[in-house]
């Protein structure tokens, strides 16, 4: 979707939350756990024509560390 084509149907009605300054922070629902200090903020992707959403970690270096701290499926 970072592309602006959505995946599932083919729209290129893609918005981006990525450039959201507040979706991080220790209110924060746009993240995921790093560990119990650290939380990773998200950009999110949403197709306008059928609803669905994908996220992607926005820092580098929270994805980093995830490859230290996450077990591999």
């Amino acid at each position: 979707m970072k592309n602006g084509v959505c995946p599932k149907c083919q729209s290129r009605e893609v918005y981006s939350g990525a450039q959201l300054k507040w979706k991080s922070g220790i209110h924060s629902v746009n993240s995921i756990p790093v560990n119990s200090f650290r939380l990773a903020p998200l950009d999110n992707y949403v197709c306008g024509q059928c609803a669905y959403v994908e996220s992607y970690i926005a820092k580098e270096s929270d994805l980093s560390a995830i490859k230290k701290k996450w077990p591999v499926v």
